[in-house]
């Protein structure tokens, strides 16, 4: 590949349909995809959404916002590369 140092690191950041970077690739993610997922299956378990709050370590605010579909609700349009830092 043209322009990239030998033995440079490239991971796949997922993006909207309009180029924005979403999910754990975001900057600002705090969970994991993973964790999301974690979250969203032990809220339709019963667990309170305090606990989640607790066990997770974010506001309740935020879990309950992941659980309503308001965060972290979009799925990929597709994916970039970007070469790894540090």
């Amino acid at each position: 590949m043209v322009g990239v140092a030998k033995g440079a690191k490239i991971r796949l950041l997922a993006v909207n349909d309009r180029g924005l970077r979403i999910g754990e690739s975001h900057p600002r993610a705090v969970l994991t995809d993973q964790e999301v997922g974690w979250l969203l299956e032990l809220r339709a378990e019963g667990y309170s959404l305090a606990w989640l709050a607790g066990k997770f370590e974010i506001s309740k605010s935020c879990a309950a916002k992941i659980c309503r579909g308001q965060n972290r609700a979009q799925v990929p349009a597709g994916f970039r590369r970007e070469r790894a830092r540090g």
